[in-house]
């Protein structure tokens, strides 16, 4: 009887399994057909050159991060903003967007570098990424839109192309200039939440247990992940949010590591 029991167990986790995958591979499928067509246009682009441009910048990047000069005064005095925090560039994307950071969360999701109200804002660090040189993990935050009239003002809509797998495997490096320095990280893994799921939102760790417990909790799950990747307790990430619409009401997160 025990022996019975035991099988039925393990078929429904077999069957409970292969539901879940098949759940999930259905939502991938869903909202792979419902990328929105700038971002369908860069993906079929990268394909159709083999990808045969994804190691353009890196030894520019790297002359530029051995001789790197503060270039964020120079915005910050451009726009009038003190605000202006760091600039954020994934070149194989398309992505170079200068990033704020206010003192909430709240008021650069609608003005602009000018500081004028704008509802498309702007890319912005989370308030308490305070010492971008050292904190542990970095937040950026930016809008998307379905709304073809603003694609080109908002950057972080490109971040949608790492919902395909070739984007994810062929394209992994994000530059992170700011006062001190420009900061080269890999992405490690692609990950769609929705609210209930915030453990990308704790940044302040109180010691390197609880560093590496987080990290364990925000990689579960991931759409795509780097099986050969290894975090330590001296490794520093980064995680770019944009809001996602397959499903609705989730968000899609960029993780990188520091190299």
């Amino acid at each position: 009887m025990k022996n019975k029991k035991k099988i039925i167990i393990y078929i429904g986790i077999i069957l409970l399994s292969a539901l879940l995958s098949l759940g999930l591979s259905i939502i991938y499928q869903e909202y792979k057909q419902k990328t929105i067509p700038v971002v369908e246009d860069l993906i079929k682009e990268k394909k159709q050159q083999n990808y045969s441009d994804k190691d353009d910048y890196k030894e520019q990047k790297k002359e530029e991060i051995i001789n790197y000069t503060n270039e964020i005064p120079a915005y910050r005095e451009q726009y009038g903003n003190p605000y202006i925090m760091g600039r954020l560039e994934i070149p194989n994307l398309n992505i170079n967007a200068l990033v704020t950071r206010a003192e909430n969360n709240a008021f650069y999701l609608n003005n602009n570098l000018y500081n004028q109200k704008d509802g498309l804002g702007v890319p912005f660090f989370d308030y308490r990424n305070t010492d971008l040189a050292n904190n542990k993990q970095i937040n950026i935050y930016g809008h998307n839109t379905r709304n073809e009239k603003y694609f080109s003002q908002l950057p972080f809509i490109n971040l949608e192309a790492y919902t395909d797998k070739n984007i994810f495997n062929n394209y992994k490096d994000i530059y992170l200039s700011i006062d001190e320095k420009k900061v080269h990280y890999e992405v490690i893994a692609i990950k769609i939440v929705n609210d209930s799921n915030n453990e990308h939102m704790k940044v302040i760790f109180y010691s390197e247990e609880d560093f590496l417990k987080h990290v364990g909790r925000l990689l579960q799950d991931s759409l795509y992940k780097d099986t050969n990747l290894e975090i330590t307790s001296n490794d520093r990430l980064i995680v770019l949010q944009v809001c996602h619409y397959n499903p609705p009401d989730t968000y899609l997160l960029v993780i990188g590591k520091e190299k």
